[in-house]
């Protein structure tokens, strides 16, 4: 039977550089780490989240939950979408775009159920975001149905644990500018452990029997980042 419970979730920014495919990557894991399948849509050219999957089952950080989907045009993707769906084979559909500035952009968004984009706190990077935002406000004026556009949400990304008052500023405008996720992906070590190795739940696993005492307390700063991308996974679907 079909599986109606499915969610489609496309990472969506106007450049590179803006934490794209480190978010997809946490989010990725926070499915897995809640027990669900999750397939992988590298629609990006640079292969790098499909480069980091085969990382992470060759060093034993992957899972039997997460597979990887290798297509080369949108309508391909639309047909593995579809297949999913019917077949009941997967919870969770990450697709990790290219950009929004590339044609294909309007035909990958109408086949999300949420859009997600993240972005920094530096004023640049505040500007690529509102260009995202605008091109996704533009979109409902270009599709037959606007109604059945995918949700817009805006994580801001690599937070530090301490903000200024500039970081304090352009928070509040982002809240008042864009559809922003509550909870903020901080700066961490663990993400950058993440893009290394594999699924976040598998690094805390790996620490947690290590037989060496010493890696104990190297567990937890992992967990809390699973923590904390697991509650930007939750606010993006609970929408």
């Amino acid at each position: 039977m079909p599986n109606g419970s499915m969610r489609v979730i496309a990472a969506m920014a106007r450049k590179g550089g803006s934490g794209k495919t480190t978010l997809t990557r946490a989010l990725i894991s926070a499915a897995v780490a809640a027990g669900r399948r999750v397939t992988i849509v590298d629609a990006d050219s640079t292969g790098v989240l499909s480069t980091w999957h085969h990382r992470a089952e060759a060093r034993d950080y992957g899972s039997p939950l997460l597979h990887l989907v290798e297509v080369q045009s949108v309508a391909a993707i639309e047909r593995e979408i579809d297949r999913l769906y019917e077949e009941d084979l997967t919870d969770f559909v990450f697709i990790d775009t290219a950009g929004v500035g590339a044609e294909w952009s309007d035909s990958v968004a109408v086949l999300a159920d949420h859009l997600v984009t993240p972005v920094m706190l530096s004023t640049s990077d505040f500007d690529v975001g509102e260009q995202t935002a605008l091109w996704f406000e533009k979109l409902a004026t270009r599709v037959d149905d606007p109604a059945a556009l995918p949700r817009h949400h805006v994580v801001l990304n690599m937070v530090e644990s301490k903000t200024t008052k500039a970081d304090a500023a352009l928070i509040q405008r982002a809240i008042q500018r864009f559809p922003v996720v509550e909870t903020v992906m901080m700066r961490r070590n663990a993400y950058k452990d993440m893009d290394e190795k594999g699924l976040l739940h598998a690094i805390a696993l790996e620490r947690q029997n290590d037989p060496n005492p010493l890696m104990k307390p190297h567990v937890r700063p992992v967990v809390e980042a699973l923590e904390e991308a697991m509650d930007i996974l939750n606010a993006i679907i609970a929408e």
